[in-house]
């Protein structure tokens, strides 16, 4: 749509190229010729100045949208392709550690505050892939939060990162386990407080929401890797059925603590 949109509002500005020299032009041997008599000198005429100032307004008000719009496309895939290269990451950890993904507890950070002492960080090597681009905008922008501060685990720490390990699979970390993968959160996008550094998204005591930065939708990664895009209505339909924070049928949460079915 983006890309319809940019080639129509180019045509608009070619269109509005051609005409704005040829109005020039016209209005320039006008005025030649009825100054030629009196051997003045052509000037602009203030009506002159002020098409082309609005013909140049109008143009820029054109293009600014889809221009805005383009570098929107631009953040959601970077964020796309972060939240895969996290996937992919903890892939890679689970083949040097006998098929375990990292704990919910350690993946962003053993030292709070610093992403390098993850245990992703050695198959990242970058702390820009943890942050997407539109959040990082966001973050920037220094609005107060828009989501609640978490009830668990906060360390008061501004945030540098945008997306959270499902802190329910705490019981299985092997994928050998997973009943469901493919229908089992591992990562997500999560609408996060600016000072949550838990790490972690879950059903209770810190964020279950999905972040909705990118055209109402936001990214998931699940327990097969697959990478999915949800709007809030499918989001709201999926986080509420148990396989999706679960892998197996043990409900329990971190620290033995039971949850309802």
């Amino acid at each position: 749509m983006i890309g319809k949109e940019l080639a129509y509002r180019l045509r608009r500005l070619k269109i509005g190229a051609r005409i704005l020299p040829r109005l020039i032009i016209r209005n320039h041997l006008s005025s030649q010729q009825c100054g030629s008599g009196s051997g003045g000198r052509y000037a602009f005429t203030l009506i002159e100045l002020l098409v082309v100032v609005a013909i140049t307004a109008i143009l820029a008000g054109l293009l600014l949208p889809v221009l805005a719009g383009a570098k929107e496309s631009a953040r959601k895939v970077g964020c796309l392709n972060n939240i895969r290269q996290i996937g992919i990451a903890s892939s890679v950890y689970s083949l040097d550690s006998k098929g375990n993904f990292p704990s919910f507890r350690n993946w962003l950070f053993t030292r709070p505050g610093d992403l390098t002492s993850g245990r992703l960080y050695p198959y990242l090597k970058s702390k820009q892939v943890y942050l997407c681009p539109t959040d990082k905008l966001e973050l920037g922008s220094k609005r107060p939060p828009t989501s609640p501060t978490p009830t668990f685990g906060n360390s008061g720490r501004r945030r540098d990162y945008s997306y959270g390990m499902n802190c329910e699979i705490c019981h299985a970390t092997d994928i050998a386990a997973f009943l469901e993968p493919s229908r089992t959160l591992l990562f997500m996008e999560g609408n996060l407080g600016t000072n949550d550094y838990t790490g972690m998204v879950g059903p209770v005591m810190v964020s279950q929401a999905l972040a909705l930065r990118h055209s109402n939708r936001g990214h998931l990664v699940m327990g097969d890797l697959s990478v999915l895009t949800m709007d809030k209505k499918h989001y709201n339909n999926v986080q509420r059925t148990k396989r999706f924070w679960f892998p197996t049928d043990d409900t329990r949460g971190p620290g033995g603590v039971p949850f309802p079915n």
